[in-house]
């Protein structure tokens, strides 16, 4: 039987995003989520522990968003002068420059793994913020600390169609990431079609899960639902929460023999 993971990116990134995850999660309408530890609050770290019958949890490795875990004065090359993350654009440069000390990204990498441990959420596996693990000479260093320190399942990306220029970029580090990702287990493909897209609708998932199957048995969707949307954010969140809490994708699912699993039964 074919088998599908729903894995909801984002998890503490914002309340609007966690509520949604949280009752998509409650209500079984997926089957995965990985958490900003970065972001996420202690309440919302301590939610998860109800909800572990129902989902996966993973890390969703930010070295681009927020301000770290680690005291400022051991991740100084990462840091702005505001404290706060550079973005990503701007940490891939200082990285290619030599501006960033590897021995820093691990201190932030075992801080976030680590607060996780703290609230006793299991990390069945990873993803990153932006796809930080699939840039060029900085994804291997990433994806080489993660497993270090025990991570063994890790999202790889697909060739996504109709992508814009963004897109087109991740295609192309895709493919430039296979090294870096090698001895990790992960699905056969990934769908990432709702975050290019203005709506999130069955004909649409249903054609991303037909291109992703040709690929093998295992297919991750990613999503990132919410009670609202960021005017700041391409991402139409409330669509794709919407499309979850309908009742039409589990009745294709069942139809075309594609089980619902977790991450950590691959």
């Amino acid at each position: 039987m074919r088998r599908l993971i729903i894995n909801c990116d984002d998890y503490g990134w914002d309340a609007p995003a966690t509520a949604a995850i949280q009752e998509l999660a409650a209500q079984r309408c997926i089957s995965s989520t990985t958490v900003m530890a970065n972001l996420a609050t202690d309440a919302d770290l301590r939610a998860l522990g109800g909800l572990q019958a129902h989902i996966s949890t993973g890390l969703h490795l930010n070295l681009i968003d927020g301000a770290p875990l680690s005291r400022a004065s051991v991740v100084r090359t990462l840091l702005g002068p505001d404290g706060q993350f550079f973005k990503g654009q701007q940490l891939l440069a200082r990285f290619l420059s030599g501006r960033v000390r590897v021995g820093e990204l691990e201190t932030e990498v075992v801080a976030q793994l680590a607060r996780l441990a703290r609230f006793d959420v299991p990390v069945s596996h990873a993803d990153s913020h932006q796809h930080q693990h699939l840039y060029p000479a900085l994804g291997p260093v990433l994806t080489g600390i993660l497993r270090r320190h025990g991570i063994r399942r890790l999202r790889r990306w697909s060739s996504q169609p109709g992508y814009a220029l963004r897109g087109q970029l991740l295609n192309a580090f895709g493919v430039a990431s296979r090294y870096g990702l090698r001895g990790f287990q992960s699905p056969n493909a990934l769908v990432a079609d709702f975050s290019a897209a203005q709506d999130a609708t069955l004909p649409l998932f249903v054609q991303g899960l037909a291109r992703a199957f040709r690929r093998g048995p295992v297919v991750e969707f990613m999503t990132h639902p919410g009670l609202a949307n960021r005017a700041t954010s391409y991402l139409n969140r409330v669509a794709e929460y919407e499309f979850w809490r309908d009742g039409a994708w589990p009745e294709y699912l069942v139809e075309n023999e594609i089980q619902l699993v977790r991450y950590d039964e691959l």
